[in-house]
């Protein structure tokens, strides 16, 4: 697929730029909401949504699950009434730092736990990340932008879309260009039966940095909960 040639140009050079120096786009503070309807065999149609706290400063991400405040109140009782061996990481929040070599490293955060968990990169596809640093530094990796055509604008930012083919997902995003990051991400497949969506809302920006927090935090590996 071939972009306009001017458009191709610029693009190259601004995405070569940003494998260089990720963190030169500014701190961005977002609620980042996904949602999606699938239709399966059975003919029911299932609807999935969460949304995520998403901070992201210099050279750290931190995405935080948005739980239901009675959440906490059923696992406190779960505490207090049964032995309580792990933390619950499938809510934990990520903290993702880019190293010195450009490579990210990941840490699970169970924050009512007060447990560290370091996740090596071996691990990274079993607790669901795919190891790009860009992709959780702009919430999608910027390159994808050069597979699509640019559409129309919408205020400061500008809509992409795929190309129409018989056969592969339809997908649509709505790029900022001053935040890096996607205000919006759609795809449906070819097929009809799945619609996705991922919608980002600007938040105002704060001092807080809650990882700062985690110093006193019991510090354990992935492999200690593998059993």
């Amino acid at each position: 697929m071939r972009l306009r040639s001017a458009f191709g140009g610029a693009m190259g050079a601004a995405l070569a730029l940003l494998g260089a120096v990720a963190q030169a786009a500014p701190d961005a503070f977002l609620e980042v909401t996904h949602s999606a309807i699938t239709t399966g065999a059975d003919g029911i149609k299932r609807t999935t949504e969460f949304t995520e706290r998403v901070q992201r400063q210099g050279s750290t991400v931190w995405v935080e699950r948005l739980l239901p405040a009675a959440l906490h109140k059923d696992e406190e009782h779960h505490k207090a009434n049964t032995a309580h061996k792990h933390a619950d990481l499938g809510t934990a929040v990520r903290w993702i730092e880019r190293s010195s070599s450009g490579k990210p490293q990941l840490r699970l955060v169970a924050q009512h736990d007060q447990v560290l968990v370091n996740i090596a990169p071996a691990e990274f596809a079993t607790v669901g990340f795919d190891g790009s640093w860009l992709s959780a530094y702009h919430l999608i990796d910027p390159v994808v932008l050069k597979k699509l055509q640019p559409g129309p604008k919408q205020g400061s930012a500008q809509w992409y879309a795929s190309a129409p083919q018989n056969g592969s997902t339809a997908l649509r995003i709505l790029w900022d260009p001053v935040l890096e990051l996607p205000l919006q991400v759609q795809s449906q497949s070819a097929d009809g039966l799945s619609n996705r969506r991922t919608s980002v809302r600007v938040l105002p920006a704060q001092a807080k940095q809650p990882w700062k927090a985690t110093g006193q935090y019991a510090v354990k590996d992935y492999s200690d909960f593998l059993d």
